[in-house]
């Protein structure tokens, strides 16, 4: 006998009058499972949410049990959804991959028959129609604007402009003349990098904040290699000169222009290519910086603090920072013998698993438990919600007005727990796939180059973090 998961929703109380109550559906609904011979598994009922997301607690709770029954039923199929897309995401990637059958009464929608499973070929047709033909008006439209010089759209305008209710772009002073000293620094010679600085530390601040140390020196190359500020608009193949007022002249853009190349010439694209094994992997327990490769004038080689070295402000975070200077080929020696290991000495990686999981069992409980009790409380008190109202012991309006209020505690509870412990990157690997893997570095390990060994280091180690004398890896498959 097959197990049918019942759903049911109703947004509005003209539903509600319309015969799509919630105790009108679940009795068709029944009525339908026991003409079918099906054993009805579970309810899950959405009182007084739009069917236009799956931002819903039903449908929710219906996905993370979607292996406790054979099939879905609803009544109709705007019931599920009546987002096109979101009802395909459910079908073919929720359900089916479970081996989860969908049924609908009203339009005889059953994707265990053959004709079923062909209406999912043409919900998906319409699904990608829907989002292309989107994509072409919005498209359009922003074509036709650029063809007639007006700004085509989007919250990110260049810095040194504003848009007006026109449609073009119009001169914010204060960040024209920010862009102004860009050029004239770059042409004294000044590198993106130092103007940022030089912009952050006299105070001045563009629409997306100050010229921060991340992405100041990206904001100051898109402003050097864009014609925008000669008064030109592109889009798409398009271009109109003229199209807004310039900030910067022709000869001034020029100039920078061949400037740019000519550094281009002598650095390349990708200037930076590390010779150094660990260089990237390797971060300081004592102020949380990075550690970066020096030499002296000897050739002596050694990993260093940048808040000890100093040599890039931007990457220092303490003012002092006494943690140990590692000499290159001690430190490159360590790491590469524990790959070693890894690689070549069975049971290694058994060992580390092990050792892992004895480290996460011993950890005190922290913020992130807490959250996760709250977040687990509220979930049971959803359900016990769903069984009152099944037993007919709470009405439609109260229930709704109740789990909405628990689904916006627990939603807040969600967000303060991603605040205090993000999640951990997704490993993309079982352990059959893990064992090939390892299979295959050591395989290629013991005549790679550099620059191999540093792409083997990488897939395999996260991060290291060292404090004096200690050297600490977090293995990348041990998340």
């Amino acid at each position: 006998m097959k197990r049918a998961a019942l759903y049911i929703r109703v947004s509005t109380l003209e539903q509600a009058q319309e015969g799509y109550s919630i105790g009108a559906q679940k009795e068709r609904l029944m009525a339908y499972c026991k003409a079918h011979d099906w054993a009805v598994a579970d309810f899950y009922i959405d009182g007084g949410y739009s069917g236009s997301n799956l931002d819903r607690p039903g449908i929710q709770k219906l996905i993370a049990e979607v292996d406790s029954f054979d099939l879905v039923l609803v009544l109709k199929l705007d019931r599920l959804s009546r987002s096109q897309r979101d009802t395909l995401h459910l079908i073919e990637e929720v359900f089916l991959p479970a081996g989860v059958d969908f049924v609908s009464m009203s339009e005889s929608f059953d994707t265990s028959t053959p004709f079923g499973r062909a209406m999912i070929g043409i919900l998906s047709v319409f699904a990608q129609l829907e989002r292309e033909q989107i994509k072409e008006r919005t498209f359009m439209g922003r074509l036709e604007r650029a063809k007639e010089g007006l700004y085509h759209g989007g919250v990110n305008f260049p810095i040194g402009y504003d848009y007006d209710s026109s449609g073009r772009l119009c001169v914010n002073e204060y960040e024209a003349a920010q862009v102004r000293k860009i050029y004239a620094w770059y042409l004294e010679g000044t590198s993106p990098e130092k103007i940022a600085e030089r912009l952050r530390s006299e105070g001045f601040t563009n629409r997306y904040g100050s010229w921060n140390e991340i992405s100041g020196r990206a904001s100051v190359l898109r402003i050097l290699s864009s014609d925008v500020y000669l008064g030109t608009l592109r889009f798409a193949g398009v271009v109109v000169e003229h199209a807004h007022d310039a900030i910067i002249d022709q000869e001034t853009f020029e100039k920078a222009t061949a400037l740019r190349m000519k550094r281009r010439e002598v650095f390349g694209d990708s200037p930076y290519q590390s010779k150094y094994l660990l260089v990237g992997l390797c971060w300081c327990a004592r102020c949380g910086a990075r550690y970066a490769v020096k030499h002296n004038y000897g050739g002596y080689k050694y990993y260093v603090c940048y808040s000890r070295a100093r040599t890039v402000k931007r990457m220092i975070k303490a003012d002092h920072c006494d943690n140990k200077n590692w000499p290159l080929d001690e430190l490159d020696s360590i790491v590469e013998c524990e790959v070693s290991r890894l690689l070549f000495e069975p049971g290694y990686y058994e060992s580390l698993r092990k050792r892992k999981a004895a480290e996460v069992k011993e950890q005190p409980r922290g913020d992130g438990d807490v959250f996760r009790d709250k977040i687990a409380g509220l979930e049971k008190q959803i359900d016990r919600m769903m069984d009152l109202y099944q037993d007919e012991k709470i009405p439609v309006d109260v229930l709704s007005a109740r789990i909405d209020k628990l689904h916006r505690e627990k939603v807040a509870l969600e967000e303060q727990l991603a605040a205090v412990e993000p999640p951990k990157p997704k490993r993309d690997y079982n352990e059959d796939a893990f064992a090939g893997l390892l299979a295959d570095f050591s395989t290629v390990w013991n005549s790679a180059g550099l620059e191999d060994r540093r792409q083997i280091i990488s897939a395999l180690i996260r991060k290291i973090t060292l404090d004096g004398e200690s050297v600490n890896i977090e293995w990348a498959f041990l998340d």
